[in-house]
């Protein structure tokens, strides 16, 4: 009807049909009704973009990594990202990466120019350098979109070793019409999928722009973090390297960030190192003062700036000036409003029916806790 709306998702064929899957949004489909196709042009836009890439992509393994053999295993083409899947024995190195992704965007830079055409499958197999996926049937002719060389030129002299510098493969989807369109290209993972295949994830367009962007951010943080001292070093080091695994940007430069972050992070290490023992000394010299000042046969005191193994510290302090005393000592937590209560109680208040692991227990459930341990500790 003229109101029915229904939204494609994907194409894909079966036999001699082209099955169309989507959502129905509204209205009523009927059979024999007929349509009218409106495209999502920002959508085509980015998947363009990225199928062009895959391509380059392609192409650029195989003259980076001369050692392999690389065959295409697999593909996503989407319009927010694109994955390639390729047979090779090994990782990539980050300079492998960094070549691979340099390779690509030097063919968008240049605008090459993108060509499609149908040739018999005959001679298309005679083109040098012509790429197909492994296992696939094609068509009989077969479209082979060239970047770079038109296809008559291809088939003019088919055996020249020029074409190896071209990508050149057999394909029957939507490409961009220059390369230059793609504006960046970035590879934001790349992994292990199974033995002897390796996946490559990467952006165009607009998003690869914003990740090469939000990784020069990240390593113009690092940069400056080297001028840094104390607190702000620190803090900076941590919120970096939780930010490299989280925002998506350019492995090459998650690689530089996390190879500069290396020293900053054992500066930041030696650091808190340091802090923690001046904070130590300080609960230890906090027990000196409690255990001078006091008198009696029960201690209970907040010790600030303490963690478990210095209150257990203070605590021994404790013990050694008053040891017939019954002592419980605290800390809180302002960060995380956590409380942290130890206690220590003698032989002869035990006999009377003081237990230090039920007395912690309710001095626990009064800060909403709980605890527990053995009666003299």
């Amino acid at each position: 009807g003229d109101n029915s709306l229904f939204e494609v998702h994907d194409v894909r064929r079966a036999g001699e049909y082209v099955l169309h899957i989507g959502r129905h949004v509204k209205g009523t489909l009927s059979v024999g009704e007929h349509v009218q196709m409106i495209l999502h042009r920002s959508r085509r836009d980015a998947i363009r973009s990225n199928h062009t890439a895959t391509h380059l992509l392609n192409h650029a393994l195989r003259e980076v990594l001369t050692d392999e053999e690389i065959e295409q295993r697999g593909s996503l083409v989407a319009d927010d990202r694109l994955r390639f899947d390729f047979s090779c024995g090994r990782g990539l190195t980050p300079e492998e990466i960094e070549q691979v992704e340099s390779a690509v965007n030097h063919v968008i830079g240049a605008d090459d120019t993108v060509y499609a055409e149908l040739v018999p499958l005959e001679k298309a197999q005679q083109i040098n350098g012509v790429r197909a996926v492994f296992g696939e049937r094609y068509p009989d002719p077969v479209r082979v979109v060239s970047i770079g060389v038109p296809v008559h030129d291809l088939l003019a002299t088919p055996a020249s070793p020029r074409w190896m510098k071209h990508s050149i493969e057999f394909c029957g989807g939507t490409h961009l019409a220059s390369c230059g369109e793609s504006k960046h290209f970035v590879i934001t993972q790349e992994t292990a999928l199974a033995a002897g295949v390796r996946r490559i994830m990467g952006l165009t367009g607009a998003a690869a722009i914003a990740a090469e962007t939000a990784g020069r951010n990240l390593l113009a943080r690092v940069n400056d973090a080297r001028s840094m001292t104390g607190d702000d070093l620190i803090e900076t080091v941590e919120e970096v390297a939780q930010l490299v695994d989280e925002i998506p940007i350019s492995l090459t430069i998650r690689n530089h960030v996390r190879e500069a972050l290396e020293p900053l992070r054992e500066t930041v290490k030696a650091l808190k190192k340091q802090a923690n023992a001046a904070s130590r000394d300080a609960v230890v010299e906090q027990a000196r003062d409690l255990a001078a000042g006091h008198a009696g046969p029960v201690l209970v005191a907040r010790v600030d700036g303490a963690d478990r193994d210095s209150l257990m510290n203070a605590m021994d302090v404790l013990r050694a000036k008053h040891p017939e005393a019954a002592s419980m000592l605290f800390t809180a937590d302002e960060d995380d409003g956590k409380v942290t209560i130890v206690a220590a109680v003698p032989k002869a208040l035990i006999g009377k029916g003081l237990k230090a692991g039920d007395w912690v227990k309710l001095a626990a459930g009064v800060c909403g806790g709980g605890g527990g341990g053995r009666p003299d500790m």
